[in-house]
């Protein structure tokens, strides 16, 4: 009889990790690349769905054709759905008679989860795959799943980068101005003028700062926020995205983060701040909500108020970070997700009449 850890191991060389794009590095990317890493899963297939920085029809069906022909080599495609062209994947592997399990990587306020129309298409299609990973617990709720759909999500987590969580802890020495990061990919709705907002703020207040922005954008919005900064002669530097690990080492060097989005599932930017012990100053959402229920360290902002999130940096308590640290350190180990992920492979590889009903997710 074949012991449980190699039937996940089994089960795991199954999967087909879908979803993202290859030439982009945002949240959605470092999630697919880092969860192939702790599972040992195969080389990702990108959906290069339209809609980032120009990206055209013609490599989305491309890509769809490229997915077909790997479909033979797998029994199970693990989609990452972040937007409803993903959805085409999900039909081709039914289609093919796959088993599919999905992870919403969307937000309540996304556009295409406002649209009525939308949101039925995506929960009809979404019906057809075996599970729902979700990220969080309260993301089945913020997503409007009907109670159907919202029975077959089983809460699995997200994965961070390894070294956060095993490097040991520089201690930290704050002194002189307040050292502000934000990174996401850049737009209005992801907070990057909220940011300017937030900076202003603080100059009007007279407070001294250092602030950096991290990530890409479209070159409007990056063009528009130079000179946003430029006209508002703000202590701004804009760095463009930066790979994993020089980005790890700037975030351990700040003291707060910044980001007002409107639209993140689960924001992992705020968790790996927290773990690099940077305080985060963040919009109220489910995630974010669910986030500061286990920790005071993170403050939560109504919206994209420059005001308020200048005022909840003044009135951080530092001490509440190191504690938030360790707690998430703790969480969001590679090992016990790897033996989650690895349970909820091995019930998707059983027949298909057990494959919903037996997963069994052990929690950490």
């Amino acid at each position: 009889m074949r012991s449980g850890v190699r039937f996940h191991e089994e089960a795991m060389q199954q999967v087909l990790i879908t979803g993202g794009h290859e030439k982009v590095s945002g949240g959605l990317e470092m999630f697919i690349g880092r969860a192939q890493e702790c599972l040992g899963l195969a080389v990702p297939h990108f959906t290069e769905t339209p809609g980032y920085g120009g990206l055209k029809l013609g490599r989305y069906l491309f890509a769809l054709i490229g997915f077909m022909r790997r479909l033979p080599s797998h029994r199970i495609v693990w989609l990452q759905l972040g937007s409803v062209f993903d959805l085409a994947y999900l039909l081709l592997a039914k289609l093919f008679g796959k088993k599919v399990a999905v992870t919403p990587h969307l937000g309540s306020s996304w556009r295409s989860m406002r649209n009525p129309i939308l949101r039925k298409l995506a929960s009809r299609c979404l019906g057809l795959a075996d599970v729902i990973f979700t990220l969080h617990k309260s993301q089945s709720d913020a997503l409007g799943f009907p109670p159907a759909l919202a029975a077959r999500c089983r809460v699995m987590g997200t994965f961070l980068p390894k070294e956060l969580l095993e490097d040991p802890i520089p201690p930290r020495k704050r002194s002189g101005p307040i050292k502000l990061i934000h990174a996401a990919r850049l737009s209005r709705e992801k907070g990057s003028f909220a940011f300017l907002e937030t900076c202003a703020a603080l100059s009007r207040s007279g407070v001294e700062y250092e602030a950096v922005i991290v990530g890409n954008g479209d070159l409007h919005i990056t063009a528009a926020l130079a000179k946003e900064i430029a006209r508002r002669n703000l202590s701004v530097r804009l760095l463009g995205p930066l790979p994993q690990w020089a980005f790890a080492a700037l975030l351990r060097d700040q003291d707060v983060l910044v980001n007002l989005s409107l639209q993140d599932a689960y924001p992992l930017t705020v968790i790996e701040a927290l773990l690099c012990s940077v305080a985060p100053v963040v919009s109220r959402l489910p995630g974010t909500e669910e986030l500061a229920e286990e920790t005071s360290a993170i403050s939560l902002v109504d919206g994209q108020d420059g005001e308020v999130a200048s005022a909840r940096i003044l009135a951080l308590d530092w001490g509440m970070v190191p504690d938030a640290t360790e707690m998430l350190r703790g969480k969001f180990t590679w090992s016990t997700l790897r033996l989650r992920y690895g349970e909820a492979f091995a019930a998707l590889a059983q027949p298909r009449s057990s494959a919903v009903t037996t997963i069994r997710v052990p929690q950490s």
